[in-house]
């Protein structure tokens, strides 16, 4: 898996251009994420690791738009319940606060489904909100970043609430075109 990782890291290094923006308007984004999921108490479920994949788009340096996937095997707390597979898919809405600078923080709203599978039971399949706050800070020449996040789930229709916090990293592909003609002198 980490040469995997890394394989990919060295790609998307060798195809991405640097910009002025940190944030860049036009540019994919691809994280890689790594965090922990808490579960409200009356879901009996301890707290667990989980791995997270995200690919975005910036519409401008400030908004941008992000699908995101998670996983996690959580483990039952008690004999209440089971060990349950919990995966999440979302659509989410980020507003990048400093988008020029290395040190981006973002506002991220969005919505989509959690997928809820314990080892004993059916499947449970809910809609989900989530809002958070995160970070990105650029660390090679606007390509990759270093990214931490927060995230606070909503359950519906049930009323439970998750909090998800990650780190990772963000590689940043592409080179808007308005970019490469100014670079040019055109």
């Amino acid at each position: 898996m980490v040469k995997i990782i890394i394989t990919i890291a060295f790609l998307l290094f060798c195809i991405s251009s640097p910009v002025a923006a940190a944030n860049q308007s036009g540019a994919l984004n691809l994280s890689l994420m790594l965090g922990s999921q808490v579960f409200e108490g009356n879901q009996a479920l301890d707290s667990s690791t989980f791995w997270g994949i995200n690919l975005g788009y910036n519409f401008t340096e400030n908004w941008g738009v992000e699908g995101v996937f998670t996983s996690t095997n959580a483990d039952a707390k008690d004999d209440s319940t089971s060990d349950t597979k919990v995966k999440t898919y979302r659509l989410d809405l980020l507003y990048h606060v400093r988008p020029t600078k290395k040190l981006v923080p973002y506002f991220a709203l969005g919505f989509g489904a959690i997928d809820s599978n314990p080892d004993d039971s059916s499947s449970r399949n809910h809609l989900l909100f989530n809002y958070g706050v995160g970070i990105k800070y650029f660390i090679l020449d606007n390509l990759i970043a270093l990214r931490a996040d927060v995230r606070h789930l909503l359950d519906f229709p049930e009323p439970y609430n998750n909090l998800q916090y990650s780190a990772g990293l963000t590689f940043q592909l592409g080179r808007p075109t308005e970019h490469a003609k100014r670079d040019k002198g055109q």
